[in-house]
């Protein structure tokens, strides 16, 4: 058995290299980078409606849902309230980043501080019962600005049909 010659070239070290990085450079976890979530059975009992009713309310842009790459559906808890509901506005600021942004990177701007909410994040304003209509302008700029940047991720799919198992 005869063994092929290889070469060795500068793109095979590059890409032995970013092998090597990815596997070991230290990921951030879902919390990290957008605060603190539940799975589809946590947000259920909470809610106190099954699945279908959660793939429901995502479809209606009611929840925000951030899908994994292992396929495992996560919902932000701050959209959660202590009576056991959900944020009343969601729809008209969550409508405003679908099919203009994906999951993650509208699950990231709630999550962070922004000039146009007095320095709160999107999530508080909306928890505190705020003026709507701010965070509403406010994720529609940010819409706007996103739209013109090139995203390797697909856009917010609401579709859940493959809900977690967890």
């Amino acid at each position: 058995m005869s063994r092929r010659a290889s070469a060795i070239t500068p793109e095979t070290i590059a890409q032995a290299a970013h092998l090597v990085r990815s596997m070991t450079d230290p990921r951030p976890q879902m919390e990290d980078l957008v605060g603190p979530v539940c799975t589809t059975a946590d947000v259920g009992e909470w809610l106190g409606i099954t699945r279908q009713g959660i793939n429901k309310a995502v479809r209606e842009n009611r929840i925000l849902a951030i899908q994994s790459p292992s396929t495992t559906w996560y919902y932000p808890t701050w959209q959660l309230l202590d009576d056991h509901s959900v944020v009343p506005q969601m729809s008209q600021v969550l409508g405003r980043l679908v099919d203009r942004v994906d999951q993650l990177t509208a699950a990231r701007w709630f999550w962070t501080a922004s000039a146009a909410l007095e320095g709160a994040t999107p999530a508080r304003w909306l928890t505190d019962q705020r003026d709507i209509h701010a965070v509403v302008r406010a994720a529609e700029s940010y819409a706007k600005r996103q739209a013109n940047r090139q995203s390797d991720r697909p856009l917010y799919d609401p579709e859940i049909a493959t809900a977690s198992r967890a």
